[in-house]
């Protein structure tokens, strides 16, 4: 069901293959790298829980936060679930070829992509990384949207 995520998503390269991963649930969560021995520890670093997919991709409140701001500047109204419920979600709203449709690809993938960078930064110390996250995904929903001259109405719409 999520090839169609992939279909006309005009996302960056980068925020691609992480979508890919995530919909194997081959993201490099710390669970996965206690399982192979890689690390120590498999809490999370924003709150004290196991650090799963299904716990970073939209059930952890930090996560949960950036994927809610993005949707109500794309003008969705949608309360984020887990992983599970998200991927149903999406696949759900994004089956159609309008611009909507295309630029709730594009935010999907981007907050993945996103996430996954504020994650690691978070984890590795690097605090500079970490400031509005959301507003780099809306960032780049703007360019990406804005360099596809069929979904450049539909972001001057949601710029103004």
């Amino acid at each position: 069901m999520w090839r169609t995520l992939f279909n006309g998503n005009v996302a960056r390269p980068r925020a691609l293959v992480t979508l890919w991963l995530a919909c194997h649930e081959r993201l490099a969560t710390r669970d996965r790298l206690h399982k192979y021995g890689a690390m120590d520890t498999t809490h999370y670093c924003f709150c004290n829980t196991e650090e799963t997919q299904q716990h970073l991709m939209f059930n952890c409140n930090v996560t949960k936060d950036i994927w809610r701001k993005v949707l109500e500047w794309i003008q969705v109204d949608h309360n984020p679930l887990g992983w599970r419920q998200e991927m149903d979600w999406i696949t759900q709203q994004t089956k159609g070829k309008g611009g909507r449709a295309k630029i709730l690809k594009l935010a999907f993938t981007e907050s993945v992509y996103e996430v996954c960078r504020y994650k690691n930064a978070t984890s590795f110390g690097n605090a500079i990384l970490n400031q509005h996250t959301h507003d780099k995904i809306i960032d780049n929903i703007v360019y990406r949207g804005w360099t596809n001259r069929k979904l450049r109405t539909h972001i001057a719409k949601l710029m103004m």
